[in-house]
């Protein structure tokens, strides 16, 4: 019975030794990371679909959609596919992380929390500009990133208490005090990690004429209103720059005014909650993503325009492109454009 058995397994090695080869080593492969990240065109989500509204617009057609970037851990399949195909490119894991001590994990949860911030500035300037009314109930302070010269124990996504026994509404009243104190001084800041609270001291040093502690924070404000509308995200989905798109979205849903007009509108760039549009990287990545879905108009901060302009003729792509620096002017652009025939 065992030498049968034996004899079937050597059978079977025998007709499958290709596979059984190619398979040990993509496995081994795929154990091996290269210490680069894989760049390749993205896409686009559809936000009108994702939108709860205030106000339906009738026989709407036309959508809203922010583009991404597509990024894979550089295993070594997916680093060496990336130096094959033309349209992908590697970059090195230190182009993502900041600081040697930070893990692509850090940078993947920073990068969360900075797509949790595009939609709560997106809110805040779509009310703003809409005018319809809206209160901050909270605002929320969130570690991103954490310098080798710091001396507080503190980690990426810890939402910060208080510093000092003071609690505080804006990062800039922190930047302030901070600026009071004498370097070698120590801050107290209490902070809560994984639902438990902590404390740890960051010691003042100067640079370049600023004092720091080595951290840097940004708020996600709660924003409440009578006409509520709600954004239905996913935990996969991070990054800043879907603030603009967000934003132009969320102000069609508060006054109904059709926007699109029916046309296909892909758009990227951060958004900030003075209406500020500031740039992006990877754009090239992020307009090819927008032409695979068939866009009729392209919206980039106006620091990229110059760059999607070129990839596109290099690419001979049959798209509208237009370069903003803040929401009004993405506005006049949209109010500008042709209803889709």
């Amino acid at each position: 019975m065992t030498n049968k058995f034996y004899e079937q397994i050597k059978e079977y090695i025998k007709y499958n030794l290709s596979f059984i080869i190619f398979l040990s080593v993509l496995i081994i492969g795929f154990s091996i990371d290269t210490n680069y990240v894989v760049y390749k065109s993205g896409g686009s989500i559809n936000i009108t679909e994702r939108i709860n509204k205030a106000n339906d617009i009738d026989n709407k057609k036309g959508s809203f959609n922010m583009a991404y970037v597509g990024m894979l851990n550089g295993r070594l399949p997916f680093y060496l596919m990336g130096k094959i195909i033309p349209s992908w490119e590697v970059a090195p894991k230190e182009n993502v992380t900041l600081g040697k001590n930070e893990t692509l994990s850090d940078a993947l949860k920073r990068d969360s929390l900075f797509f949790k911030e595009s939609i709560s500035s997106a809110k805040y300037v779509a009310y703003q500009k809409s005018g319809v009314e809206f209160s901050v109930k909270n605002k929320n302070h969130y570690i991103i990133y954490v310098d080798e010269k710091s001396t507080a124990d503190i980690k990426i996504g810890s939402k910060i208490i208080s510093y000092d026994d003071n609690e505080y509404e804006y990062i800039e009243e922190l930047k302030a005090y901070i600026q009071t104190k004498e370097v070698g001084d120590k801050l107290e800041i209490k902070y809560k990690e994984k639902d438990k609270i902590k404390t740890a001291s960051a010691k003042v040093y100067e640079e370049d004429e600023t004092k720091l502690v080595g951290l840097a924070a940004i708020s996600i404000y709660d924003i409440e209103s009578e006409y509520e509308v709600i954004v239905d995200s996913k935990s996969s989905e991070s990054g800043p720059s879907g603030g603009l798109i967000l934003s132009l979205a969320i102000y069609e849903a508060l006054t109904g005014e059709d926007l699109t007009k029916g046309n296909t509108v892909v758009g990227t760039g951060t958004i900030d909650i003075n209406g500020k549009v500031e740039e992006i990287g990877g754009v090239e990545f992020k307009l090819s993503g927008a032409v695979k879905k068939n866009a009729d108009l392209f919206i980039v901060p106006k620091e990229n325009l110059e760059e999607a302009l070129k990839f596109a003729k290099e690419k001979k792509y049959d798209i509208l492109i237009k370069g903003v620096s803040t929401f009004d002017e993405a506005l006049l652009v949209l109010r500008s454009l042709g209803e889709k025939k």
